[in-house]
């Protein structure tokens, strides 16, 4: 998912992560520690365009948020359903 430069994500990233962790097996208590930590990544960079990457592979789901040639990313591991 990429955000245009006029988007701050404030609005648009906590829905969306919720919504991808929750669909993958998270608690809401895990889900919304992530949330957080993602939030505080992007609310330590300047406004422009981010791009949000989650990718699963094997029992892991990776997170990273993109922008202007700096990463952050934490990984967690997906329960076992």
């Amino acid at each position: 998912m990429t955000l245009s430069g006029g988007l701050s994500g404030n609005e648009v990233i906590p829905g969306v992560c919720r919504s991808v962790l929750v669909h993958a097996g998270l608690d809401g208590a895990s889900a919304e520690r992530i949330v957080d930590q993602v939030l505080a990544a992007q609310r330590a960079w300047p406004p422009g365009k981010r791009t949000l990457k989650f990718t699963a592979h094997a029992g892991e789901l990776e997170i990273v948020l993109s922008q202007a040639g700096r990463d952050w990313r934490t990984s967690c591991p997906l329960p076992i359903r």
